[in-house]
């Protein structure tokens, strides 16, 4: 089992080096400092910061473009402005925070992110390896301001912290500028928490849009999925065995599961969130010396049967990646839930059985990690390798019947699975 494992999963795995710098060219355009708007596409990769610069490309080849040389681009419903001005850079995580108010900004030139737009105010944000920061845009007045958020130790009062709410008043000043509907939506600025789904629904009300259904990119997707597969489970003891030499055992099972993938950014594709129910069977049937710490032993036969319940959290990342054809790896660790049956010993020589022979687990953890392909962005075809766990309790379960006080033994189960699944738009 494990040379399959590492014929398909190794030279998989090397395979995605080669296409770690793949593009991912789409359709969109910039706007030059001098104003000109060039058509072409865009190389989009999974910014989780704001980008510094991006690649272009049109029938004269691939440039490089920065802050420097375009003030806005486009690509996949996503636009980004530049912004030349004060920016904050005091710290809001919780294990940083400063023992007093920390004020202090620096002066930059970066791309902002367009989160909502309209024709009074424009929202955005900006993320670097400090936070995210929310922006407004008054398109009257021609000017772009940082939405203000503190968090901060109080001096002298330990852990205790203090936050200034500095944006609450900015969209305060901006709806009474703008929007008829004033008290309505005094009331939502001041819940309002400083995050993009709050200051999103505030920008647009104050836009007179009620609410924006426009696709500003990057949204959270989430497509749900079914599956079968082949399932090649092996039960093998290790340590000071109840049995003197037990073979291990191989069993074959169908199983089925459903799930969902969360796509954090579906523009790019890259990384993927997957969670996944399934059922599957698996059984140990042997012939087996009992052995009873004794120069002889008891012939006699062991089997149990176990149906399996699983829940599989799993991050996936896709190292080529296209529509049509994908290559991804995959790791995550089951939650297991089990109905043992069986578990039974049949003395041979005795003609006697004895039930609950060993200590089964209800319920157990398990890793796996995998590499497959999708095809057409809707069928998903992989195979599994689940790595070795035990399924049996032997403090819980204490010494077997004439073996004192041993019991350092376990009874592992691994596996190896390839299936199908089928991804729904």
């Amino acid at each position: 089992m494990m040379k399959l494992l590492f014929k398909f999963i190794l030279p998989a795995l090397l395979l995605p080096v080669c296409a770690m710098a793949q593009s991912n060219y789409k359709p969109g355009y910039v706007v030059t400092s001098k104003g000109d708007t060039l058509r072409g596409t865009i190389n989009v990769k999974d910014w989780s910061s704001n980008p510094t610069d991006i690649n272009f490309q049109d029938q004269s080849g691939v440039k490089n473009y920065t802050v420097a040389d375009i003030k806005y681009f486009s690509v996949l419903n996503i636009s980004y402005q530049r912004y030349a001005g004060k920016i904050s850079v005091d710290e809001t995580n919780l294990q940083r925070l400063s023992n007093g108010v920390d004020s202090s900004k620096k002066e930059d030139i970066v791309f902002l992110k367009i989160e909502q737009k309209g024709p009074k105010v424009v929202l955005f944000s900006y993320t670097d390896n400090i936070k995210t920061r929310f922006f407004i845009g008054d398109n009257q007045a021609g000017s772009i301001d940082e939405l203000l958020y503190r968090i901060y130790f109080v001096p002298d009062r330990g852990t205790q912290t203090h936050n200034e709410n500095g944006y609450v008043p900015q969209l305060y000043a901006l709806a009474q500028k703008y929007n008829d509907r004033l008290e309505e939506l005094k009331r939502e600025i001041e819940k309002s928490a400083y995050n993009l789904d709050d200051l999103k629904s505030i920008s647009a009300k104050i836009n007179g849009m009620g609410s924006d259904k426009a696709d500003y990119g990057s949204a959270t997707a989430i497509r749900f999925f079914v599956g079968a597969s082949a399932n090649v489970s092996r039960y093998a003891f290790s340590g000071d065995s109840p049995f003197n030499n037990p073979p291990s055992k191989t069993s074959v099972s169908p199983l089925f599961s459903i799930g969902a993938n969360i796509y954090t950014n579906p523009d790019v594709d890259k990384f993927v969130l997957r969670g996944e129910f399934s059922v599957t069977t698996g059984s140990y049937n042997s012939r087996v010396d009992i052995y009873y710490n004794s120069p002889n032993s008891l012939q006699g036969n062991y089997s149990f049967k176990q149906v399996i319940f699983s829940f599989n959290p799993q991050a996936i990342y896709n190292f080529y990646n296209t529509k049509a054809f994908k290559f991804y790896g995959d790791a995550g660790l089951a939650i297991n839930i089990v109905k043992n049956s069986g578990n039974v010993m049949h003395n041979n020589d005795l003609n006697r059985d004895s039930r609950n022979y060993l200590t089964l687990n209800s319920n157990f953890f398990s890793g796996s990690v995998k590499a497959g392909i999708v095809l057409s962005d809707k069928i998903d075809i992989g195979i599994t390798y689940v790595l070795s766990t035990s399924v049996t309790d032997n403090v819980k379960g204490g010494a077997l019947p004439n073996m004192g006080n041993s019991n350092n033994y376990s009874l592992n189960l691994s596996g190896i699975r390839a299936g199908i699944n089928y991804i729904f738009k």
